[in-house]
């Protein structure tokens, strides 16, 4: 149960507390200059004289970018304490028209509370708005101050769209904190290596993807001296690339968590950065995580009071994620695949993120997306979707680097050669068997006692 009051939540969430606590201090940090906290509380102030304030109980909605007229809108709303939802501005416009539909046809009002509706990243299916209040993005960031300690002085890269929970909660946890954001450009791994640098950064936040795209473009590349955390989430990381990070010497702390819990629930602990992630870390304080038959469950005051239009979640029931992991020994948190991604062929289960770990680990294959594609025998055939180091290689190369590595029925029977893995706009793989439509397949031909 949270004991935070609710004049603390008000002050947590409040620019203009903030400017009166210590208005000179370091906001918002951007490629044209540095804005303080009360140079901010001013922007927010005006914009709040012009606020077209929707009808009661009604919220207000943002395509949130990461530049400073979003920022300024976000807290404009957390003042006058309207909720705003957050749509992604890498959707397309009827994608965005959609969700502006949908948010319309809701009846319910909203609960008491509420912060913010976020749209899950819609990785396996429909995006749905999942409702998080006041108090659940407090005991998010608390939680997350438990392990990295964040306070004034510190400066965290927004490189990921506020629209998602992950660069959100960068902002609600910064601003809780009295600490400061700095405002990223589109990534690339020059530019992401250029703003730490430039802007000081002590905390950033990326997706594996991302990590990978900075491993492979400067091979032994050592993080920034400023940097002193970087949390990675949004999905699960290959044992491999994160011992390439290792051994570069980047303070890395695997996270596990979900729009629905206003960000982590898990993270590796903090004096443990340097020295190779285990899992997604252990349990954070205020949450808790357990595993039954291998499905994920959580809950705890961080959690959404459920997805705006249907029944609301019981406080102390368990949410179940839709993951598949296990606790090892130590109580990390390992992530197999979400049950959506798992791919049953034969009877058998395939986890993906291990068959494209041993494609990657492959000397001329920079990264692998592995889903399943329907098949009237099998129930799903193993496909993979490949990007070359350079030139693709040849089928019977991939045949003899598994063997040894992968079961013959995890092995994959249908390649495809691509420039780059389907991401969504939060920089997720897209897994849905949908992807491989209009690519050309090549079939993988096994040695007999190796066919799938």
């Amino acid at each position: 149960m949270s004991d935070l009051t609710v004049e603390e939540l008000r002050r947590d969430f409040s620019v203009f507390e903030a400017a009166r606590e210590q208005g000179a201090a370091l906001f918002v940090r951007t490629p044209e200059g540095d804005l303080t906290y009360a140079e901010v509380a001013r922007l927010v102030a005006d914009r709040i004289a012009t606020f077209e304030r929707s009808a009661p109980g009604r919220p207000h909605v943002l395509v949130a970018r990461n530049d400073l007229v979003s920022i300024v809108e976000i807290l404009a709303c957390l003042e006058l304490e309207i909720p705003v939802v957050l749509l992604h501005p890498g959707l397309t416009e009827h994608e965005q028209q959609a969700q502006r539909d949908e948010i319309a046809a809701k009846r319910d009002p909203l609960p008491e509370g509420a912060a913010v509706v976020v749209f899950t990243s819609g990785t396996t299916g429909r995006a749905k708005p999942a409702v998080l209040t006041r108090r659940a993005l407090a005991e998010s960031a608390r939680s997350s101050e438990a392990n990295i300690g964040l306070a004034p002085g510190d400066v965290w890269l927004l490189s990921i769209s506020p629209a998602r929970i992950g660069g959100f909660s960068i902002l609600t946890r910064s601003l809780r904190a009295r600490s400061a954001v700095a405002l990223g450009g589109h990534f690339s791994p020059e530019g992401f290596l250029r703003e730490v640098e430039s802007m000081g950064v002590t905390l950033a936040s990326i997706v594996p993807t991302m990590l990978v795209q900075i491993l492979k473009t400067f091979p032994g590349c050592k993080a920034p001296a400023t940097l002193r955390a970087l949390l990675l989430g949004g999905a699960s990381a290959s044992d491999a690339w994160l011992a390439r990070a290792r051994d570069a010497a980047w303070p890395v702390i695997a996270t596990y968590g979900m729009t629905e819990t206003a960000s982590n629930v898990t993270t590796t602990p903090y004096a443990e950065r340097y020295s190779g992630v285990v899992g997604s870390g252990r349990v954070n304080a205020f949450a808790e995580v357990r595993v039954e038959n291998g499905h994920i469950l959580v809950r705890g005051p961080m959690r959404m009071t459920g997805y705006w239009g249907e029944t609301p979640l019981d406080p102390e029931a368990w949410h179940d994620t839709g993951d598949i992991g296990y606790f090892d020994e130590a109580g990390y948190l390992h992530v197999e695949a979400r049950r959506s991604d798992l791919i049953l062929s034969g009877g058998n289960n395939v986890y993906p993120l291990e068959v494209e770990a041993a494609l990657e680990s492959l000397p001329g294959i920079r990264e692998a997306l592995v889903t399943g594609l329907p098949d009237d025998v099998w129930g799903a055939v193993v496909t993979a979707l490949l990007v070359p180091e350079k030139e693709p290689l040849a089928p019977e190369a991939i045949v003899d680097g598994l063997s040894g590595r992968l079961a013959a029925y995890k092995s994959p029977r249908r390649i495809a050669w691509v420039k780059a893995l389907p991401v969504n706009p939060g920089g997720k793989l897209r897994r849905r068997p949908d992807v491989l439509e209009g690519l050309k397949l090549e079939t993988l031909h096994y040695r007999k006692g190796r066919s799938a």
